[in-house]
C-alpha cells in the first residue's frame, strides 16, 4: 500500500465522483484543452475511457477482473495498461483497493502518434519509433496483455512519478508543467518496458530467486506485522538459507531490511506530509507509537518530530508539496 501517495492525493482533490474524467485545461495558455485527464480516485466504474489511453496504478487492495477474455486475481501494487477498445470487467474489488489512473491521447505523447498511425505502425523518425514502442503496451503488441505486477524495485519509483503527475494537472506551477507531465509519463513507461523485458527474461531462464521473492513480499506488505516466518514461507526456504542469501545480496538481514525499509518511508511522510506519529506508526505496521519512535531515532539519529523540524516541505492548502 503507497499509503503516502493515497494520503497526499486525498488531501488534494476532492473524491470524484463523475464516471468519466474531467477535461484538463491549460490556465496558463488560454485554457486551451490538454489531451491528457488525472483521475486521483479511479473507481473504474467508466473503464477504459472513450479515446484514451489509459496508465491505472493500483496502490492497495484486491482486484478480481477480466481484460480482453483473461481472468486476473491481483493484489498490489501493479499497474493496467488500456486502450479505449478494451473488454474490461470486475468480478470482486476489495473495499480497500485504491487506484490512480492517467488517461491520455497518443498525441499527447508525440504529436505524430494517433490511433490510425498507431494501427498501420509505420514510422521514418527514429524518435517516432521509440515513442510508438511504448504505446505498444497499450496496444497488446508484442504478447503484452496490459498488466503489470510492479517488482520491489521499481514500485515506489513508479508510485512517485503518478503522483508527480498529479500534481503538476492540479497546480499548473509554470509554462513547462505540460513537459514535465510527459517526462513523468514517458519514465513510467520506459519502467515497465524494463519490467516487461525483465519478466520476459525471467520466463526463459527460470523461476525468481527466493530473495527476490522475500524483496518483494516486504515492498508490498511492509504496513502489516511481518515476522521472519511469513518471509521465509513466501520465499520458500528456511530462515537461516534465506538470511545468508538475502546479505549476500542486501548487505544485511531481513529484518534489518524490513525496519530500514520503513524508516526510509516514515522519513519522506515526515518531509511530505502532516501525518499524526500515530498514524504513520501504524501505517507501517508498528503496534505501538514508542516503538516505532525507538526504532526511528536508533537508524536516523534523531527523533521523528525533530527530523520533521529539520525536512518538512512547505505545502499549499490542499496539501501539496510546494517543492520539487
Amino acid at each position: 500500500m503507497n499509503w503516502i501517495f493515497d494520503f497526499v492525493i486525498m488531501m488534494a482533490i476532492d473524491k470524484c465522483t463523475k464516471e468519466e474524467p474531467m477535461p484538463t485545461y491549460d490556465r496558463l495558455r488560454d485554457n486551451r484543452q490538454v489531451l491528457l485527464e488525472f483521475i486521483p480516485n479511479e473507481t473504474l466504474e467508466s473503464y477504459p475511457y472513450k479515446d484514451r489511453y489509459t496508465l491505472t496504478l493500483f496502490t492497495q487492495g484486491k482486484l478480481q477482473f477480466q481484460l480482453n477474455g483473461e481472468n486476473f486475481t491481483l493484489t498490489a501494487p501493479f499497474v493496467l495498461c488500456v486502450n479505449q477498445d478494451d473488454s474490461f470487467k470486475v468480478f470482486e474489488k476489495g473495499f480497500d483497493t485504491r487506484c490512480q489512473s492517467v488517461a491520455f491521447h497518443p498525441k499527447f505523447v508525440n504529436s505524430s502518434l494517433d490511433y490510425e498511425t498507431l494501427e498501420i505502425n509505420v514510422f521514418d523518425e527514429l524518435e517516432d519509433q521509440h515513442d510508438r514502442d511504448m504505446m505498444a503496451y497499450f496496444n497488446h503488441r508484442y504478447e503484452c496483455n496490459g498488466v503489470f505486477t510492479l517488482p520491489a524495485s521499481t514500485y515506489l519509483r513508479i508510485s512517485e512519478w503518478i503522483k508527480l503527475i498529479g500534481v503538476e494537472s492540479l497546480t499548473q506551477s509554470d509554462w513547462s508543467w505540460t513537459c514535465r507531465i510527459r517526462r513523468y509519463l514517458l519514465q513510467t513507461m520506459y519502467l515497465l518496458d524494463d519490467i516487461f523485458m525483465e519478466q520476459w527474461r525471467e520466463e526463459q531462464n527460470g523461476k525468481k530467486s527466493s530473495v527476490d521473492k522475500a524483496l518483494d513480499y516486504i515492498h508490498t506488505n511492509y504496513y502489516s506485522c511481518i515476522e521472519l516466518s511469513d518471509v521465509c514461507s513466501v520465499s520458500g526456504t528456511n530462515r537461516t538459507k534465506l538470511n545468508k542469501e538475502f546479505k549476500e545480496r542486501t548487505g544485511t538481514t531481513v529484518i534489518n531490511y524490513l525496519s530500514n525499509y520503513r524508516i526510509d518511508i516514515a522519513k519522506r511522510a515526515l518531509t511530505h506530509t502532516g501525518l499524526s506519529l500515530n498514524e504513520l506508526a501504524d501505517a507501517l505496521g508498528y503496534r505501538y507509537e514508542s516503538y516505532f519512535i525507538k526504532q526511528f531515532t536508533k537508524i536516523v539519529g534523531c527523533t521523528p518530530t525533530e527530523y520533521r523540524q529539520q525536512n518538512s516541505v512547505k505545502r499549499d492548502p490542499h496539501g501539496w508539496s510546494l517543492e520539487g
